[in-house]
């Protein structure tokens, strides 16, 4: 990355207001953000926008595993890292690490 250059994000998040929220809060600590509401729609920004990161709400029943498992089996898309933001516990059994929003 070069060095003038802001990092880019892609933030999923099915919640409008959750997402405006923690859009805001990417861009202030110097992201480029692109967002979007649904699976589908991630999944085409992460083709097309090839973001530095991946933030995903993991929903407390788990309804973005799905989205990972996309990511993670699609060539152009499997080397971006995938941040999971948690509102709750994660699912039981679940592979995954959260991330907490105060940790980004």
């Amino acid at each position: 990355m070069a060095a003038n250059r802001r990092p880019t994000a892609l933030l999923v998040d099915d919640q409008l207001v959750s997402r405006k929220t923690e859009q805001a809060r990417l861009e202030g600590e110097g992201y480029t953000v692109f967002a979007a509401g649904g699976q589908a729609e991630a999944l085409s920004q992460a083709r097309q926008t090839s973001p530095d990161v991946i933030f995903v709400h993991l929903a407390t029943a788990g309804g973005n595993l799905p989205l990972i498992q996309a990511l993670r089996s699609d060539d152009s898309c499997r080397h971006i890292p995938v941040a999971v933001i948690r509102g709750n516990a994660l699912p039981p059994r679940t592979k995954l690490r959260s991330v907490p929003r105060d940790a980004w």
